[in-house]
């Protein structure tokens, strides 16, 4: 008799990157955010906010909070200096569809958790009581989605294979034709299935590692900046600092002062 496979339900996973409170300060005016992980934002009173590719202005009103996909390259601006919460984030398994800046208005819930959130977060914000705070805000907020905005993320061996040889070997120059031939697929074929599964181009899926990877360096280790570089195959360290900040939304030395206890906010 045939046997029959079924394939597992696609649980989504949940990664949190960063947990941060600060004041905004002139960089965030007309910045482009990198469409690279998932991020929330709430500010404490009004006078900033985003820039949609549409050219529209969206302003970070205190009263909600704002989740903005990987992929939506929207830019920011800022009138005033207010006190921001963010939270980046990564989702598994599954995807939004579009690229929308979702705005949640805040409810009793949200608001307990918020409140919890920053004033765990000013305490220490690498404590476990901080990031499972923060945790919660995100996966609160994520439940609050309209139920059609999420959808399960196909599955490809082949795509995960490739996602993981540029995890392994992040300081490698991966081109997409190098990767297409060992998988079995046309340049054009490869880059088009790899953005299906993962919502995102090999390119960006690789820098995304890399400067994940820099940040955990910075923060677990007392390596020079040139030393980073190497790891994570950026050859030019002004370019990387000029890239880590559009990423981590601060420079790598004050970053890894704060990460590493060593400034305050």
């Amino acid at each position: 008799m045939k046997k029959t496979t079924i394939s597992p339900f696609l649980r989504p996973g949940f990664q949190l990157e960063v947990a941060h409170i600060q004041l905004i300060d002139p960089h965030w005016n007309h910045a482009q955010l990198p469409g690279i992980h998932w991020r929330l934002y709430h500010n404490d009173r009004p006078g900033s906010g985003l820039i949609h590719p549409d050219g529209s202005r969206i302003e970070l009103a205190p009263d909600s909070l704002y989740l903005i996909p990987p992929a939506t390259r929207a830019g920011s601006y800022s009138e005033d200096s207010p006190e921001q919460l963010f939270l980046h984030f990564h989702l598994e398994n599954c995807r939004v569809k579009g690229t929308p800046v979702f705005t949640i208005p805040l409810d009793d819930t949200l608001r307990n958790l918020l409140v919890q959130t920053r004033e765990l977060l000013r305490q220490q914000e690498n404590s476990p009581a901080a990031q499972f705070s923060s945790i919660a805000l995100a996966t609160a907020a994520l439940a609050r989605l309209p139920t059609d905005a999420l959808i399960v993320a196909e599955s490809d061996s082949r795509i995960v294979q490739a996602c993981e040889l540029m995890q392994a070997h992040p300081e490698k120059p991966w081109r997409n034709s190098e990767l297409a031939e060992r998988f079995y697929f046309s340049t054009n074929a490869f880059t088009r299935r790899f953005r299906e599964v993962m919502g995102i181009t090999p390119h960006h899926y690789l820098q995304e590692i890399r400067y994940a990877l820099a940040a955990q360096l910075l923060e677990s280790t007392s390596l020079s900046i040139g030393e980073i570089c190497e790891k994570i195959g950026v050859r030019d360290p002004f370019h990387f600092s000029r890239e880590f900040k559009r990423y981590h939304e601060r420079s790598p030395s004050l970053y890894r002062k704060v990460r590493q206890g060593v400034a305050q906010m």
